[in-house]
């Protein structure tokens, strides 16, 4: 039996920013599939014109991937983009097999539709990545997330429970009783592992003191990751702990009203926006604790992350958090959009042991190593692709 031919559709290859962790999940996965059973192309619909894309291409065909990057994005016509990435997707997989069309993104989910026909495939798979689809385009929302995409994807995915029970309760997908399967975001722990670091020196070149306690954070600069809120504790925080640094790892479209409110809170001097970064594993053994301040999640690669490095954490109590973290056990929960409970819980964490604080890690790291591993991952991947196949 040939290997199933997958087209693997993800935002784009700008992993370090403006895009992040559901990128990377797509690219590792590519890598991880079994070629004896499945053959994936990875199509980014966009570039972003970022100077590490490249690097992702190369990678990707280095180990033999098929992998292409159509058209720019243009925040000013983001509709002309999506029609000239399609049409130069048909372009490049003209005569091409193509047996499943996976889609990673809201965007992707229509493109699967419209590529469906001319490339012949016989599925259609879509994961959604996170609670809310369309956030700001509610109408889309109602016309496809909830009446159309139950009929016509063969498949569905969800990184979480919430998201599970988001799919599963939509009118349609009750009356059609088509399941949904819960696949989660996963890493590929190796790249975590392996990575050997300095501390003093890396701390050094970010211009944080070497005795400095460091509160990190990664993620898209966007109003679903909280950081106003973040911001806010970090105030308190540092009232109590001056010596702290915040270090704001990401870039999006609030980077510029994030740093007016750093400095309006007088806390410019110790809050670093290091912008995207292509070093992530060598910048998390620096913290001394990662926080994420969600207002809402799908299952976010950067607690994933933080705990495979050995981090404590302390999240938002938001579905997708609230699956990786158990409160007191493998790290902290409080409540969204909560500033003074998120700076409560930072110092309490900065002040626990380092006893203490190597025992919680030790379990997290445990539950996600044995639980969201990209190998594991990819398995369910591949046994549903040869149940669509066949």
């Amino acid at each position: 039996m040939k290997p199933a031919r997958v087209l693997e559709i993800i935002s784009g290859f700008a992993v370090e920013g403006p895009l992040g962790g559901i990128e990377r999940f797509g690219i590792e996965l590519a890598q991880r599939l079994d070629r004896t059973q499945v053959e994936p192309i990875v199509y980014g619909l966009w570039s972003y014109e970022a100077p590490y894309e490249e690097r992702w291409l190369r990678k990707l065909r280095e180990s033999g991937i098929e992998a292409f990057m159509p058209a720019v994005w243009s925040e000013e016509a983001p509709y002309r983009a999506f029609v000239r990435t399609v049409r130069e997707a048909r372009r490049h997989l003209r005569g091409q097999r193509v047996d499943i069309i996976h889609s990673h993104c809201q965007f992707g989910d229509v493109a699967a539709l419209l590529l469906r026909r001319q490339l012949g495939a016989t599925a259609l798979v879509r994961t959604v990545h996170n609670e809310r689809e369309w956030g700001r385009r509610p109408g889309r929302r109602l016309l496809l997330t909830n009446l159309l995409f139950p009929i016509v994807f063969d498949a569905e995915l969800a990184v979480s429970q919430k998201v599970v029970d988001n799919l599963q309760g939509r009118p349609l997908s009750r009356l059609l009783r088509r399941p949904v399967h819960k696949a989660y975001n996963s890493l590929n722990f190796a790249r975590i592992e392996q990575v050997s670091v300095d501390r003093a020196a890396k701390k050094q070149s970010l211009g944080i003191p070497p005795d400095a306690s460091v509160v990190g954070t990664i993620g898209r600069l966007m109003p679903q990751k909280g950081y106003h809120v973040l911001l806010k504790a970090a105030e308190i925080v540092l009232a109590r702990r001056p010596e702290t640094y915040f270090l704001i790892i990401g870039r999006g479209e609030l980077e510029e009203e994030l740093r007016e409110l750093a400095a309006a809170l007088n806390i410019e001097h110790r809050v670093i926006f290091t912008g995207p970064r292509t070093d992530i594993e060598e910048l998390l053994p620096i913290m001394d604790l990662f926080a994420n301040s969600s207002l809402w999640e799908g299952l976010p690669t950067a607690i994933l992350e933080s705990m495979a490095a050995r981090v404590p954490v302390i999240a938002t109590r938001v579905s997708g958090n609230t699956e990786l973290i158990e409160d007191g056990v493998t790290g902290r929960l409080v409540m969204p959009e909560d500033a003074e409970g998120l700076a409560r819980g930072i110092l309490e964490m900065l002040a626990t042991s380092p006893e203490e604080r190597a025992a919680m890690c030790a379990k997290a790291y445990a539950y996600v190593r044995a639980n969201f591993s990209i190998d594991r991952v990819a398995r369910q991947h591949e046994a549903l692709y040869r149940e669509l196949a066949s």
